[in-house]
C-alpha cells in the first residue's frame, strides 16, 4: 500500500518557488530604491509615493503567497490523516453499493432493494467480459432481499472463481419498471490512495471507499 503524495509535494513546491522568485523580486525591487534614494539630487528629490504603493503590493503579495503555502500544507495533512483512516478497513468485512460480487468457495451473495414486487423479475449474472452466464426468473417481494449464486450456468457447468455483475429487472403489478440497488459484502485486502478517491480493494475488485454503508470485523 503506497499514500500518494504526489499532488500535495507538486503544491508545495510550486509555493515555495512563487515565493522565493517574490523574495527576490523584493529584495531588488528595495536595492533599486536605495540606490536611487542615494543617488538622488537635492534640488530635485524623487517622488516616494509611487514606490511606497509598490512596497505595499509586495507585502500584501508575500503575505498571500505564504498563507496560501499554510492552506497547502494544512489540505496535505488533512489528506493523510483521511488515507490513515481508510488503511483501518483492512482486514474488516464491508458492506458497499455494489453490483459486483467474487464467486468464492461456490458461492456469490448479493444484497439488493427493490422499489416494488415484481411477479417476475429477471435475474442476470454477467462475467468480467460482460457475457450473461446465468439467467433465472424469480418473484421478488419490495424492499430488502439476497440472491445466492452457487456458480451454475446456463450451459449445465459451473462458472469458475472471480468476479461477477449481477443486474435485476421487473415490473409492478401496474407494469412500471420496479428500480432495483445493490450491494455486496467483502473484506477488505488493501486500500490504493494513487487516485483522487480512495479505493479499496475487495477480491481483486476496486471501490470506492466512499461507497461504503456499514463495516465490521471479518469473522
Amino acid at each position: 500500500m503506497t499514500i500518494s503524495t504526489v499532488s500535495a509535494a507538486t503544491n508545495t513546491s510550486t509555493s515555495n518557488s512563487d515565493i522565493s522568485a517574490l523574495s527576490g523580486n523584493y529584495q531588488m525591487f528595495l536595492q533599486l530604491l536605495v540606490t536611487q534614494m542615494q543617488n538622488q539630487s537635492p534640488l530635485d528629490p524623487m517622488d516616494s509615493s509611487q514606490f511606497t504603493q509598490q512596497l505595499v503590493q509586495y507585502s500584501a503579495v508575500e503575505q498571500q503567497i505564504k498563507a496560501n503555502q499554510s492552506l497547502t500544507d494544512l489540505k496535505s495533512m488533512f489528506a493523510i490523516q483521511s488515507a490513515l483512516s481508510f488503511v483501518g478497513y483492512v482486514g474488516k468485512s464491508v458492506t458497499v453499493d455494489s453490483s459486483t460480487a467474487d464467486l468464492t468457495n461456490g458461492t456469490a451473495t448479493w444484497n439488493f432493494s427493490g422499489s416494488a414486487a415484481a411477479s417476475a423479475a429477471t435475474i442476470e449474472i454477467h462475467d468480467s467480459e460482460g457475457n450473461t452466464v446465468y439467467t433465472t426468473v424469480q418473484k421478488l417481494a419490495a424492499g430488502e432481499g439476497a440472491f445466492e449464486w452457487s456458480g451454475e450456468t446456463d450451459t449445465g457447468g459451473v462458472a469458475p472463481a472471480g468476479s461477477y455483475t449481477i443486474s435485476i429487472t421487473g415490473t409492478d403489478a401496474s407494469g412500471k419498471a420496479v428500480k432495483y440497488t445493490s450491494e455486496t459484502t467483502g473484506t477488505v485486502e488493501a486500500v490504493d490512495f494513487s487516485g483522487t478517491t480512495p479505493m479499496l480493494s475487495i477480491g481483486g475488485q476496486l471501490v470506492s471507499a466512499y461507497l461504503v454503508k456499514s463495516v465490521k470485523s471479518a469473522s
